[in-house]
């Protein structure tokens, strides 16, 4: 199955980010002015907000105290000091 398909778009709009929260959109509106909801500015002025779908999946996990949903694995990190040449 498509995860980023039509029927999924890897950008939501701020009410559709809120309908499928079930929340008004003026709630998240305000957790976004809060910067506590996912989102990104785009456009001139940055005046376009849209939620990204997997940074809203990852929130709703983080706000439940569950762990979050399988995804890409972020890069590994060495520990190790970098060598000089």
């Amino acid at each position: 199955m498509d995860r980023d398909g039509p029927e999924n778009p890897l950008l939501l709009k701020v009410e559709e980010a809120a309908k499928l929260l079930q929340i008004s959109p003026d709630l998240a509106y305000e957790l976004i002015r809060q910067r506590r909801l996912p989102h990104v500015r785009l456009g001139a002025a940055d005046r376009v907000i849209r939620v990204p779908r997997f940074g809203l999946e990852q929130w709703i996990a983080r706000e439940a105290g569950i762990a979050e949903p399988p995804g890409p694995a972020p890069p590994a990190i060495s520990a190790e000091a970098p060598q000089e040449r």
